[in-house]
């Protein structure tokens, strides 16, 4: 773990760069990362490219969390991801604030739910080309992308489940 923090840092530095470059792409790239059409359109495009990517792999089964997973998740989650995605995971960290395309809310039912477990994983591992994720494969090793992603998936409402369940969401795409 003591290798990991520079490793994290400088991923970190990447990611901001990659922000900054993002939210300033200057006159003529209004959409730049948002496949052209908008927040729903460019996560279509993304499941579209997962679906590729990964073939048959895309729906295999995550095996449920266990608690020493959740524990490092949550460790790799709040030292790395917390400055896009916010500590609640709600996609409202301080960094999100320069970005057009707002990092994920993995509260939100529909959109923790919109792409797979072996999807979700690999942005973990690769990140959405054109967008401020990064990917953490060369940083994290297997059993880390796997328990952040355990974590992730762990931040779902269920307040937020119980209240699609009965046409009280006030979720807006």
């Amino acid at each position: 773990m003591k290798t990991l923090l520079p490793i994290l840092k400088t991923a970190m530095l990447l990611t901001l760069l990659s922000i900054i470059t993002t939210a300033y792409a200057g006159p003529g790239h209004k959409d730049a990362g948002m496949g052209g059409g908008g927040h729903m359109d460019h996560m279509n495009d993304v499941l579209k490219t997962l679906k590729n990517e990964l073939g048959d792999k895309y729906n295999h089964p995550v095996p449920a969390a266990t608690e020493e997973q959740l524990v490092l998740g949550k460790t790799i989650f709040m030292k790395s991801c917390v400055a896009c995605h916010g500590e609640s995971g709600k996609g409202n960290g301080p960094a999100s604030a320069a970005f057009k395309q707002k990092p994920a809310d993995f509260t939100d039912p529909d959109h923790s739910k919109f792409y797979s477990d072996q999807g979700r994983m690999h942005i973990i591992r690769k990140g959405v080309k054109n967008t401020p994720m990064s990917g953490w494969g060369s940083v994290l090793d297997e059993k880390e992308i796997l328990s952040v992603h355990a974590y992730i998936r762990s931040l779902r409402s269920n307040k937020n489940e119980e209240n699609q369940k009965h046409g009280h969401s006030d979720h807006k795409h």
